[in-house]
């Protein structure tokens, strides 16, 4: 038996294809492209655990969809299966960012079927979640040893994904990493 089918058996849930069904040229750049694709299953109970592992997601329930920055790409997920993708360079990019996706998408199924649905104060403490907050919870030294001009600007920058905890040196991560990654996938 292969990898894969073993995968296939302890995980019958798994995203196996994501298929492009749309491609047309990115608004902001019509030399670049955008295009939506469509996976072979519904991903509605796994939105709420990519929005927990993703900082700089945008979660809405009532929407059943998931927006996030990747790498300059605007990513949609939506709860049907339905992805849609920004500011791509190409459709080799496109495949790529396909793969991508799928990986962190079955990372997330995974986890949903080891541990089960995430608990919803996790979801609202996240949504509580401002610059300002992350600030609170940083050294306040404005050393600008992690290439910013201050903790706070450094705070917006680590909620939007552009910066990670480990490059400020005076942080203590334990409960702030909790916060910005509440699932580790």
């Amino acid at each position: 038996m292969s990898d894969r089918e073993f995968m296939k058996l302890l995980f019958p849930n798994l995203i196996e294809k994501i298929e492009i069904s749309e491609i047309t040229p990115c608004l902001s750049d019509p030399e670049r492209i955008k295009f939506l694709a469509q996976t072979d299953k519904p991903l509605g109970d796994v939105l709420p655990i990519l929005y927990l592992s993703i900082p700089n997601a945008k979660y809405s329930e009532k929407l059943g969809s998931l927006s996030y920055t990747h790498q300059q790409h605007l990513i949609t997920i939506f709860s049907t299966g339905k992805i849609g993708m920004t500011y791509v360079k190409d459709r080799n990019e496109a495949e790529q960012l396909i793969a991508e996706a799928k990986d962190l998408i079955n990372r997330a199924l995974i986890y949903l079927k080891k541990h089960g649905k995430p608990n919803p104060k996790l979801l609202e403490s996240k949504k509580k979640l401002s610059p300002m907050e992350i600030y609170k919870m940083l050294p306040q030294t404005n050393c600008k040893e992690c290439g910013e001009d201050g903790c706070y600007v450094f705070g917006i920058k680590l909620l939007s994904g552009e910066k990670n905890l480990n490059q400020c040196p005076y942080v203590k991560t334990s409960e702030l990493e909790k916060m910005l990654y509440s699932i580790k996938l």
